[in-house]
This record gives C-alpha cells, structure tokens and sequence, in this order.
C-alpha cells in the first residue's frame, strides 16, 4: 500500500491526501497537486500494515518531491 502525503508552505505538518495500491495511481496523484500548486512538496510512503512499539505505522519513503 502506498501512502501519499502532501505540505504546503502554510501547513505545520504533512497532510494524507490518499492511500492506493498501485505506485502509479500515488504518482499520478502526488504530480496532480504538485500541478495545482508548485509550492507543494510530496512524500509517498509505502507501507506493508506493520506497527511499531509506539503504535505507529511503519514506512518506507519512496519518492519525494
């Protein structure tokens, strides 16, 4: 599963715009906010449902951008 965070420069944090199954369709949806507003930077993590011992998901960056 791939996760898609985007930040804003008026966001303090990454904000989670979609979780998808295919690399592609998280691409696709990461350049498409990337087009509307290019001061926006992106993160897609992939993720395999596993937590660690705080509870939070664990994650692999992919692609930044």
């Amino acid at each position: 599963m791939y996760r898609v965070l985007i930040e804003t420069a008026t966001t303090f944090s990454p904000k989670l715009i979609g979780e998808f199954e295919d690399l592609d369709a998280a691409e696709e949806k990461a350049f498409e906010a990337k087009k509307q507003d290019p001061t926006t930077t992106f993160v897609i993590e992939e993720t395999n449902g596993g937590f660690n011992s705080y509870g939070e998901l664990l994650t692999t960056e992919v692609e930044r951008g």
